[in-house]
């Protein structure tokens, strides 16, 4: 994947909204991974979360923590973007192996 088709910035709390909202769950179900009002400030991008959260909110979810980065950074769900993403990924750590 070229560097430039990669999004610059994740709309990390619309994916998370999104994924909530696919799952059918609500801001208080995800209460185990952190506060309501956090959740509502990530949600609006008003607050990003650390990694440690990332995970919590991902447990919650039932998916990997890669998976919910994926989601914020190919805001259309679709598979061809996730794609090449995870393409751009692995040619960086390769890149990181390899030097």
């Amino acid at each position: 994947m070229r560097r430039n088709n990669v999004p610059r910035h994740a709309s990390f709390g619309s994916a998370l909204q999104r994924l909530r909202a696919a799952r059918g769950l609500t801001q208080e179900d995800m209460l185990m991974a952190t506060s309501r009002r956090h959740m509502s400030r990530i949600e609006q991008g008003h607050q990003m979360p650390s990694i440690r959260v990332v995970e919590s909110l991902a447990e919650n979810l039932r998916l990997h923590p890669l998976s919910l980065l994926a989601a914020a950074y190919c805001p259309d769900g679709d598979l061809e973007s996730v794609q090449e993403l995870l393409q751009t990924v692995q040619a960086d750590i390769a890149g990181l192996i390899n030097s």
